[in-house]
């Protein structure tokens, strides 16, 4: 049996049920959480849960694309990697075109994936979909899928990082 929750961004009425159960699903992980979004800009309570994670533990990466549609998104995510890279976060660098999936999976126990961007755009401006699902064996498929954007990537090493030139 496939249990599933659809949350939304609830924008009109104030709530913040995307990003709370987002924080609620980093704070969970206690192996492994891997994460793909084309857009990597989350504020600071995402990143203190990402950098928790990977304190206590847990196997973290994040894949996004090489290059990205947005210039601005592309600088507002690379200016955070350092700090990710240096709290043990594994940055994936995806190759194979504009990687658009939205999933997290968790300790290959239940994922998540649909509209919603780790950024702030999506957590309070956008209306955003997305859906819980509390099933192992649609949870390896999609960390099966997510395995195969690993292999289109290469990880972003800190030293090329670091000296990358400032334009």
């Amino acid at each position: 049996m496939v249990r599933s929750r659809t949350v939304s961004s609830a924008i009109q009425s104030g709530l913040q049920a995307i990003h709370d159960l987002l924080l609620t699903t980093i704070y969970a992980a206690r192996k492994e959480l891997i994460l793909t979004t084309p857009y990597f800009v989350p504020d600071n309570a995402i990143l203190s849960a990402l950098k928790s994670a990977a304190g206590r533990g847990v196997c973290v990466t994040v894949i996004v694309p090489e290059k990205n549609d947005s210039k601005l998104v592309h600088y507002a995510s690379n200016a955070i990697f350092e700090e990710l890279i240096q709290a043990g976060i594994n940055i994936m660098l995806f190759t194979e075109g504009l990687l658009h999936a939205k999933t997290i999976t968790v300790d290959n126990d239940f994922c998540l994936f649909g509209s919603v961007n780790l950024d702030m755009r999506s957590f309070w401006l956008n209306f955003e979909l997305t859906l819980f699902i509390y099933n192992r064996e649609f949870t390896n498929r999609l960390r099966t899928l997510q395995q195969e954007y690993i292999a289109g990537a290469y990880p972003l090493d800190i030293e090329a990082y670091q000296q990358r030139p400032f334009a």
